[in-house]
């Protein structure tokens, strides 16, 4: 089985993507660069690299090819395993193994597995279709400088025509006195229809008669209210009936009454204070795990999706192991086979799943 196109699949998703037993394979991203040789623009992507101590199963390549081929999580890891042997053997036959559109693997003249990646391939999924882009360059145009321009001659006013204002003088001192003498009889005029007006008794305009006697003023009394109108009061006082709320008529046998609050008494017993000692609630004690003094856990796989690791739990269970959940190490939900008090224990347990089930388990201290 063909791993490479489920590798470049997880290659656009993830930054790293770990094939068990064989190595890791990362990216990083690159920014757009300028080839100034071939005029060329690349586009920004991710370049891959591979990293052999880089090993241990992560169960990411395992769960995606069991949700893509819809088997099991240990039948991915057997079909991992069988493709990672056929890898080995190829290299080992022609000393040469490509994986297509990822890179190349090889051995250097001291026998070190060495990567070649594919430059062509890009893995940055905001640059997918993105091809190089010819790089033109744009020629640099120098402005053309102006002539200067010759200043503008300078006009020098022609002085205004002297006007003779002798006229206007003579015109105004003759309208002068006429004016006044109009307004000298309009006030007279004004003056004797107001007088007349005050000899008729009709209006006086404010005392602005110069001419009229000022009338005097003169008190006229009110007039007294009948006898009917006036009646006898009486006088309401409030009795003394210490304190409290009293509903009290308004006067001697009459039927309106009023409620008066007399307010508290003088002095009042002062309230009891409640000593009463406050307990406060014992604290609950701390949750204690259940794995209790087992330190020593075979751990058979590390998932980063909780349903993967409740899936393997009960493949696990339905085996017959005593397998549990640990709790999350960071982003990853570890599935053990068991937990031990002793290393001694648990190396021997860690052997027999080796041996028989899972190659890949590993021992977990804490």
């Amino acid at each position: 089985m063909s791993l490479d196109r489920d590798i470049r699949q997880l290659l656009h998703c993830h930054d790293c993507v770990i094939v068990p037993h064989w190595g890791g394979f990362l990216t990083q991203y690159r920014p757009a660069r300028l080839d100034e040789a071939r005029k060329l623009v690349h586009p920004p992507g991710k370049d891959v690299s591979f990293n052999r101590n880089l090993v241990r199963n992560d169960g990411l390549l395992a769960d995606h090819i069991a949700k893509q081929q819809g088997i099991g999580f240990n039948a991915a890891n057997t079909r991992i395993a069988d493709t990672v042997a056929q890898w080995r053997d190829t290299l080992g036959r022609s000393g040469r193994l490509e994986i297509p559109h990822v890179g190349i693997f090889y051995h250097d003249s001291e026998n070190i597995l060495q990567f070649e990646p594919d430059r062509r391939a890009n893995f940055l999924r905001d640059a997918y279709g993105l091809r190089p882009v010819a790089a033109v360059p744009v020629p640099r145009i120098r402005p053309a400088v102006a002539p200067p321009v010759p200043p503008a001659p300078v006009v020098v006013p022609m002085p205004a025509p002297v006007v003779n204002e002798e006229p206007a003088r003579q015109r105004r001192s003759v309208l002068l006195p006429i004016a006044a003498s109009v307004s000298l009889l309009l006030a007279a005029a004004a003056a004797l229809y107001m007088d007349q007006q005050n000899a008729d008794g009709m209006a006086q305009w404010s005392l602005l008669a110069p001419f009229g006697t000022e009338a005097k003023r003169t008190y006229v009394p009110a007039a007294p209210l009948p006898d009917h109108v006036v009646s006898s009061a009486g006088i309401f006082s409030l009795p003394e009936l210490g304190h409290g709320t009293h509903e009290l008529p308004l006067t001697t046998n009459d039927s309106v009454s009023l409620i008066v609050d007399l307010g508290a008494p003088e002095f009042e017993a002062a309230a009891k204070v409640d000593t009463t000692r406050v307990v406060l609630p014992t604290p609950r004690p701390a949750v204690v795990e259940a794995t209790g003094a087992k330190r020593f856990h075979v751990v058979g796989g590390c998932f980063a999706d909780p349903d993967n690791a409740d899936r393997f739990l009960e493949e696990l269970r339905a085996q017959g192991h005593d397998a549990l959940r640990l709790p999350r190490n960071g982003s990853l939900h570890p599935v053990a086979y068991g937990s031990y008090a002793k290393r001694a224990d648990a190396l021997e347990a860690l052997a027999v799943v080796r041996g028989n089930a899972q190659p890949s388990a590993w021992l977990l201290v804490r």
